[in-house]
């Protein structure tokens, strides 16, 4: 039997035959949103911050410019208790649109809220995201010195307001602020493929 089989191996290895094998034929559906892999611009920074549960009463965050078009789907931070985050885009320190708002809870952790629609923004456009502390639960980071790049996002600069709680567009007392990072707001972007 063994001598059979080998023969019949020995014949097999000369032939030279094909062996069809199953295709999947798919069809394409192009994406019509943005379908990137999120990002978290300052929390994919590693920043540790130097304090926490600060009583402030000011509006913080940071002046951002996305390198690629995409959607911010998220708005957040790291602060302690329910805070009002915001994202503007910018015109100049003193001229800006309201964009939208979440309401976010948070335990000194990084946390996020989902926008009610995303919010398409453009490659080499200006935004803001700044959280409204209130007097409590306030986090900063010193000796930031900025601007950095984190994924897809350039982050330009801390941006600061005193006593400011509201969707209109703050003058900023601070616009440019590049050696700490106060208020720790942060965005959800999400890249267009």
């Amino acid at each position: 039997m063994t001598a059979k089989m080998i023969s019949l191996l020995f014949f097999l290895s000369f032939i030279n035959a094909q062996i069809a094998l199953p295709t999947f034929q798919g069809v394409h559906t192009p994406h019509t949103t943005s379908s990137g892999t999120p990002e978290n611009p300052l929390q994919s920074s590693g920043i540790a911050t130097n304090s926490i549960n600060v009583a402030w009463t000011w509006t913080m965050g940071y002046k951002f410019t996305p390198q690629v078009n995409g959607e911010i789907t998220h708005l957040g931070g790291r602060f302690n208790g329910t805070k009002t985050v915001r994202l503007w885009s910018v015109s100049s320190s003193s001229s800006g649109s309201f964009l939208g708002s979440v309401s976010v809870d948070a335990n000194n952790n990084w946390s996020y809220a989902e926008l009610a629609s995303s919010i398409s923004v453009t490659a080499g456009t200006t935004y803001i995201v700044a959280v409204a502390l209130n007097g409590s639960g306030g986090q900063y980071k010193s000796a930031w010195a900025g601007p950095h790049t984190y994924g897809n996002v350039t982050i330009n600069a801390c941006v600061l307001e005193p006593n400011y709680n509201s969707d209109s567009y703050p003058t900023w007392d601070y616009f440019t602020y590049t050696w700490a990072m106060y208020g720790m707001a942060d965005v959800t972007f999400v890249p267009d493929e």
